[in-house]
């Protein structure tokens, strides 16, 4: 792309704490190959407990573009950060990407090279993890997109400013917070494909490439994880479109959770037969688990099997159990 095509970007980022996370994206998108004169990026803070001013003020000195700090009165979750950084950009094109993401040198300028394409509204870039950090048993491994995502995630990518604000950025009302206080939102997905349903285009841009934090989640948060789904129906209901892509056979999510529904028919089948049937049917897993999965005499390999399979099954249960109370309050099944 010539100097005469390279439009004048805003990177906005949303953060609350995560200041670590934080120091290395700003360290990531200082070293950016990109005109510094054509850029800016703003930090928009909620109720942060950890130094985000300071860190952010310290970057802008070391900055070759200017570097502005704001914070929300109320904070509501990402969307209404995202909203108000927009809101005060001076960028014709507005980057977004997350307080727990790393910049590769070049995401900025791949990412926004296709909207030298006048027919172009948005562009979305790969995510992937950061190399260095080791993925344990509770790691959070949700955020990889190599390529297009229907989801469209705010974690990489670019809309053209007067686009966004014409459309009505992102709705702050297609959120919730669950009962760990998590804000979980859809307001990124319901963005892109009103676009696209308005007749704009967009484009992956393979080369912008994003890496993402390798979070521990711990036992109990790992187990929750797919409460955050809790929005899909809904935004399955909003854009139709999404279903082909996202489900299978336009009802299920994810496969493994029609091994719990096939669980529970059994064990309620059994139960109204004999309560007995139900100790049976256990001990036979276990052995079948013993067999196909463990192949071992060792006990602890036995338990180790044991355990992980508990682990999984208790978490695709979460999984189920999270898109039937969807299901049932946005009156669109999905399973």
């Amino acid at each position: 792309m010539t100097q005469d095509l390279i439009p004048d970007v805003t990177i906005v980022v949303p953060v609350r704490n995560r200041i670590g996370m934080l120091r290395d994206l700003l360290d990531s998108l200082i070293g950016q190959d990109f005109p510094s004169d054509r850029m800016e990026l703003i930090i928009v803070d909620g109720d942060s407990t950890d130094p985000v001013q300071a860190t952010v003020l310290d970057a802008a000195r070391k900055a070759p573009f200017p570097v502005r700090y704001l914070r929300v009165e109320e904070d509501r979750g990402p969307v209404s950060k995202r909203n108000m950084g927009v809101a005060h950009a001076r960028g014709a094109v507005i980057a977004f990407t997350d307080s727990d993401c790393r910049a590769t040198p070049g995401w900025l300028r791949a990412l926004t090279a296709p909207l030298a394409d006048p027919a172009i509204g948005f562009v979305s870039g790969p995510v992937t993890y950061k190399p260095e950090q080791p993925r344990t048993f509770f790691s959070k491994l949700t955020a990889e997109t190599l390529v297009e995502h229907p989801t469209y995630p705010t974690a990489n990518i670019a809309y053209r400013r007067d686009l966004f604000l014409a459309m009505g950025g992102f709705d702050a009302s297609l959120g919730v917070r669950d009962f760990l206080g998590r804000a979980t939102e859809c307001g990124d997905t319901d963005l892109a494909w009103r676009i696209r349903k308005a007749g704009w285009r967009n484009a992956f841009a393979p080369d912008a490439l994003i890496l993402h934090e390798v979070e521990d989640l711990g036992a109990m948060n790992w187990l929750l994880e797919p409460t955050r789904l809790i929005l899909l129906p809904l935004l399955i209901r909003l854009h139709p479109e999404i279903a082909p892509r996202l489900l299978r056979w336009n009802l299920v999510f994810y496969p493994g959770t029609l091994r719990v529904y096939a669980v529970v028919a059994v064990v309620i089948a059994l139960a109204l037969i004999d309560m007995r049937l139900v100790g049976a049917a256990a001990a036979l897993g276990v052995m079948l688990l013993w067999l196909f999965k463990a192949r071992s005499p060792d006990p602890r390999r036995l338990v180790a099997v044991l355990r992980d399979g508990v682990l999984h099954f208790s978490r695709m249960a979460v999984l189920a159990a999270t898109l039937i109370a969807g299901s049932v309050r946005y009156r669109r099944l999905v399973l």
